[in-house]
């Protein structure tokens, strides 16, 4: 079963970089079909993540970070055809780079769920943040494009604003699921800070849009909310010095 979750994660990662380089070739088609192929490997590696952990396989870096695949896809479907906006390979990228990192962490063959994750809001809570924060990953990407081609900043536009409610929906049910398991709703612990940071970044880069005298705001937020990202999303998690009810360090 160890073996079958590093191949399905390596090809999981093959066809997100075949769908890129499709792209890039103008094979839109090839791109598309690399990209539902990658999410099939992706639903097949969460499935003996699953049986690994006897548990929804959300609870360690390596089970969030190999199921960005599974929502980026869906996304850039919708993202086609419901705003027009062809970004399949921008999500691939972002697929990509989770699944690089995936293969990065320990495998925790072993880890099941501690009682505080044992809660209705634990899948929903963890989904709606890795949408939000894949999309932020395109989003960025898409705000560097930016800088050759200015239609690229208004796809961004777009990305946040499809990505902005789950994030919501991230921080306000995580505030349920604390109450739930330690009592209340608001700890200050540093995770909790940085999301709340990365939420508020984001609500004033939505606000800043809408004034043209601030149109020169629009990219260095997209990049600083990213920046955000990261450091609500690995380094709070990752660094072991650093003390959090949430990090996988500890």
């Amino acid at each position: 079963m160890i073996t079958l979750v590093y191949t399905l994660t390596i090809l999981a990662l093959l066809l997100c970089l075949i769908s890129v380089a499709a792209s890039c070739l103008n094979r839109v088609a090839d791109s598309h079909r690399a990209m539902g192929a990658a999410w099939v490997a992706a639903l097949l590696l969460f499935v003996a993540d699953w049986v690994l952990a006897q548990a929804p396989p959300f609870g360690n870096m390596r089970h969030v970070l190999a199921f960005f695949p599974l929502v980026m896809a869906p996304a850039a479907l919708y993202l086609r055809r419901c705003r027009g906006l062809e970004l399949t390979a921008w999500l691939a990228a972002a697929s990509a780079l989770a699944l690089v990192g995936a293969l990065c962490m320990p495998l925790q063959a072993t880890w099941r769920q501690m009682p505080a994750l044992q809660s209705p809001w634990f899948a929903p809570h963890v989904i709606a943040y890795v949408v939000s924060y894949g999309l932020m990953t395109v989003a960025a990407l898409l705000a560097l494009a930016s800088l050759r081609c200015e239609d690229r900043l208004r796809a961004a536009d777009a990305v946040v604003r499809l990505s902005f409610p789950f994030m919501t929906f991230g921080l306000w049910s995580g505030a349920l699921w604390a109450d739930a398991a330690w009592g209340g709703y608001w700890a200050w612990d540093i995770k909790e800070v940085w999301s709340l940071l990365t939420w508020c970044i984001y609500l004033i880069y939505l606000h800043v849009e809408r004034f043209p005298s601030f149109a020169s705001w629009r990219r260095p937020l997209l990049l600083l909310g990213f920046a955000a990202v990261v450091i609500t999303f690995l380094v709070v998690n990752l660094l072991p010095r650093i003390e959090s009810m949430h990090s996988y360090a500890q």
